[in-house]
């Protein structure tokens, strides 16, 4: 009956560390978690948990535990402690050794008294007792192996004791216990090592798809990685605040979620077409069509000089005319040039005179030459930027794809809001934003930390071909209007000023000429 209620407490044990090792996040605790039970079901004094090394050469200390020296080391503890070699200098497998013997066998193995043996070399623990006036005995080693039979690592017990508190061998009841308690170990640990793997392979492909649409564009290469950066940095700082996000603690994979969805809020753009992107100049489709404007006003000035010298004595007012018509051309021209920047707003007798220079013909020969088309009259005459109403909508139209794409995609649970977060950095808190004109109450601190994120990198960002990269007292100024017409986090552009997270940015990132001394006070009365 007694022996019956063992063997019932004993599964009970195992199912409830089964439970935890499975739940398990930080592989610190996991460790400690296992050693613990070895160690407390079968009363031992001390404990160590090898892994095998990425080359299968060493086994890795982990996690090292003696109660009598009141000792537990963790991983960043046993990170520099020297790796146990699993072969000899000249290759061979190291089996006079006793964790290297397990960890080559797979095989679960004890030690009555690790002084009176010959089949193992004791040298290692007679030194190690020698200098820390320790006195091993007992031993037992177990493979930590995974459901292909690798074994995956080692847990090594010491001085197993009986109630009296006196040193006795480990007994076949422990091995079996501790080989049940390893198995779950391992697989556990193995588990948890695949879904790392996926989400480190999920993590860098989704990094070079980042990548491959920073490359689509010779101006905006960059821009990803910035952003990404920076919403991380960004939700740190959040994180360890106190002043304006006390009630926010993001866990790790709060964290990781805003990471994973900087990364991929421009996913959207693999499908905006390139000339939409890169279109630095009104003219500019595939190429710049301004040298195709340039190239008529020069011949049509050129047949106006012709026709100048042809001019006769008596046709003195023709000639006048000509050269007011040549003279008007080439300050037409320049004009041409200037306006196709996009780098100042057109006002109304800008485009009068973009519609008259449409409608110039100039007729000689028996032909009729003309100075722009009608879509050229039609880019001339945006009036702020470079892009058409339909190419501003297209390039909105990555937002919305962005959300399509990532929705597609079946993320792990804890970062099933990827999509939103990564869709709405173009939203605003007064629901004037798009691509689904979400208000403040519709907007989780997440999407906005990208959205601040993404306009910084944007107003600061000196690789645009339509635009210089603005100071950071200018860039600061825009934010902070931003922030007054309810567009934008007014905490997030507090916390980006106060905690220096702006400069820090900025000399990272930015041309030394655009980090000038900001009156951080007076940018923040703007808005408060």
């Amino acid at each position: 009956m007694e022996l019956r209620k063992d063997l019932i407490n004993q599964i009970k044990r195992l199912t409830n560390i089964g439970i935890a090792l499975s739940s398990e996040k930080d592989i610190n605790n996991f460790f400690k978690l296992v050693l613990d039970e070895a160690i407390n079901y079968t009363n031992s004094d001390a404990g160590t948990i090898y892994t095998v090394s990425e080359d299968k050469k060493f086994l890795d200390f982990k996690v090292i535990c003696t109660l009598s020296m009141n000792l537990r080391l963790g991983i960043a503890d046993t990170s520099k402690w020297q790796s146990v070699p699993l072969y000899n200098k000249n290759g061979k497998k190291r089996l006079q050794h006793f964790v290297s013997y397990v960890a080559h066998t797979g095989e679960t193995t004890s030690i009555d008294d690790v002084y009176n043996q010959d089949i193992f070399d004791n040298s290692g623990t007679k030194k190690y007792d020698k200098s820390n006036n320790y006195l091993s005995k007992s031993m037992a080693a177990i493979p930590l192996k995974n459901h292909e039979n690798e074994v995956l690592g080692v847990i090594q017990l010491i001085n197993a004791m009986d109630e009296k508190g006196e040193i006795i061998p480990f007994t076949d009841q422990h091995l079996t216990m501790l080989t049940s308690l390893a198995s779950q170990a391992a697989i556990a640990l193995s588990n948890k090592k695949l879904i790392e793997g996926l989400e480190n392979l999920l993590y860098q492909f989704i990094k070079s798809i980042a990548a491959a649409i920073d490359r689509k564009s010779k101006y905006t290469g960059g821009h990803i990685t910035r952003v990404a950066t920076l919403c991380e940095e960004i939700s740190k700082k959040i994180k360890a605040d106190k002043k304006y996000f006390k009630d926010i603690n993001f866990t790790e994979d709060e964290l990781q979620e805003i990471s994973l969805s900087g990364w991929m809020h421009d996913v959207g753009k693999i499908t905006t077409p390139i000339y939409v992107v890169d279109k630095a100049k009104k003219l500019e489709t595939i190429f710049n069509r301004l040298e195709v404007v340039d190239t008529r006003f020069e011949l049509i000035k050129t047949l106006i000089q012709k026709d100048i010298v042809c001019c006769s004595a008596a046709d003195k007012i023709k000639k006048q005319n000509l050269e007011k018509t040549l003279k008007q051309l080439e300050e037409d021209q320049k004009f041409v040039k200037r306006v196709n920047t996009g780098g100042e707003f057109m006002q109304d007798e800008d485009l009068d005179r973009i519609e008259r220079i449409y409608n110039f013909k100039y007729k000689t020969g028996g032909k009729k030459y003309l100075l722009i088309t009608e879509n050229e009259k039609i880019n001339l005459s945006i009036r702020r930027g470079t892009l058409l109403p339909e190419e501003f909508e297209k390039m909105r139209e990555h937002a919305i794809v962005t959300h399509e794409m990532l929705s597609e995609l079946t993320f792990p649970k804890k970062f099933k809001n990827v999509p939103l977060y990564a869709s709405s950095h173009h939203e605003k808190l007064n629901g004037k934003g798009y691509p689904f004109k979400l208000t403040a109450e519709e907007l989780p601190i997440q999407a906005r930390i990208i959205a601040v994120a993404d306009l910084y990198e944007a107003l600061t960002a000196s690789d645009r071909p339509y635009k210089k990269g603005k100071t950071l007292t200018e860039s600061l100024r825009i934010m902070a209007f931003m922030v007054k017409d309810g567009e934008i986090d007014k905490s997030i552009l507090n916390l980006l000023i106060d905690s220096g997270l702006y400069l820090e940015y900025a000399k990272k990132f930015l041309k030394p000429e655009q980090i000038d001394d900001v009156d951080t006070e007076k940018i923040k009365a703007m808005y408060q």
